[in-house]
């Protein structure tokens, strides 16, 4: 009975994290309907994106110096008591520079979430369920990069953007109880200082996947950012089945989030470098082909297939090459991934301000090559060894 209660803490941490991406990226599937409603163009709404990113990689950054030996369970809490306060300000939001103040706390929550819940997910199992268990908790943040935005669309374009924050804030509520409840109190046996972050950052494999992150979390949401507007103007798809559209890709998304993992166990650099592949190519395949809500319906779940891979893959990459310095690794790839979040956010509203759709797409497309070049680099010079750091199960 006490086995199944830590691994429903395990899931109920994945839930958090659900709900931290899903606060994050829910801009992005409200921003048709947001941005004329606050009366801003869609590049200027996207910064509700940017704000809260490039928050939550400094606060990221910053919590294992911080919190030292508080309860990281606590830490969780009050990660998503931030995001419910910060979706009740979006609701009652009068204009864009009210919703923006309201983002603040959403990025203080993510970098705080995202730092500490890798140590706890570990301290709610044996040591050597411990791979399964980052595998389990991270998962969320691959189900929400697929799902959250569909979700927000959906409820966006039927009940309203504001409703969409409201819900999002209330299953906030209900997951900070359930954490509060099932999950096991953490404090780590080690205090994290500055320079032992700068000892993490010069490391090999953390060096690769915080480029890994930059180039295909930045590539993937340069083009992400603006899918709805890119869906009504490019294939044409009403903007009332918007919303079902990107359903197709969050459930292809969530395939792809699992059907990775064989990969993963023998190789995580080659997980990454598929990803990386698989990700470009389905980007070409938006800039080629996708012009009616027919081919939309076709590309959508291949490149969902592969983005909802991204969080585990790289997740699985920290944990297998960062050796000795997993915890400080972490909160640095967690840093750039919501940093990467919002700069892909701010260059694609540049972007498609002055350069149209197509140019976005392109860019997107030829740094996610790039990232897969970088992935290949690491599998060629790469030296077999022994056991790794937290192998996958």
């Amino acid at each position: 009975m006490d086995s199944a209660r830590r691994w429903a803490g395990v899931v109920a941490l994945a839930a958090g994290i659900f709900v931290l991406i899903t606060i994050e990226e829910l801009p992005i599937g409200v921003l048709s309907v947001m941005a004329p409603d606050l009366g801003v163009s869609e590049g200027v709404a996207g910064l509700a994106v940017t704000v809260p990113g490039v928050l939550a990689g400094i606060v990221a950054v910053l919590t294992p110096v911080i919190v030292r030996g508080m309860d990281r369970r606590l830490v969780l809490v009050l990660a998503l008591a931030s995001v419910v306060i910060s979706s009740g300000l979006s609701v009652i939001a009068p204009n864009f520079v009210m919703l923006l103040i309201s983002r603040v706390f959403a990025g203080i929550s993510i970098g705080l979430y995202w730092a500490v819940m890798a140590i706890v997910a570990l301290g709610q199992v044996r040591k050597e369920h411990a791979a399964r268990a980052l595998t389990i908790a991270f998962s969320g943040a691959g189900a929400a990069l697929v799902l959250g935005v569909p979700v927000a669309a959906w409820i966006g374009t039927h009940v309203g953007w504001r409703a969409a924050f409201g819900i999002v804030g209330a299953v906030a509520a209900v997951v900070a109880l359930v954490i509060l409840v099932l999950v096991r109190p953490v404090r780590s046996p080690v205090k994290v200082t500055p320079a032992m972050m700068l000892v993490a950052a010069r490391t090999r494999g953390v060096r690769y996947a915080v480029a890994l992150t930059l180039l295909v979390v930045v590539a993937q949401f340069i083009t992400y950012s603006y899918v709805s507007p890119i869906l009504l103007e490019r294939a044409d798809v009403p903007v009332t089945d918007i919303g079902m559209m990107l359903l197709a890709y969050g459930i292809a998304g969530l395939i792809g989030n699992f059907a990775i993992a064989p990969l993963l166990r023998r190789s995580a650099p080659w997980g990454v470098l598929v990803v990386g592949v698989g990700v470009a190519v389905s980007l070409l395949a938006v800039y080629l082909l996708m012009d009616s809500p027919a081919s939309a319906l076709a590309i959508l779940p291949l490149w969902g297939l592969f983005v909802g891979a991204i969080s585990v893959a790289i997740q699985a990459f920290v944990g297998s090459e960062a050796g000795e310095v997993l915890e400080e690794g972490t909160a640095l790839n967690s840093a750039v991934f919501n940093v990467s979040i919002a700069v892909g956010a701010l260059v694609g509203g540049l972007i498609i301000d002055r350069a149209g759709q197509g140019t976005l797409i392109l860019t997107s497309t030829a740094m996610v090559s790039a990232g897969a070049l970088v992935a290949a680099r690491y599998v060629l010079t790469s030296r077999p060894r022994g056991r790794r750091a937290t192998p996958l199960p």
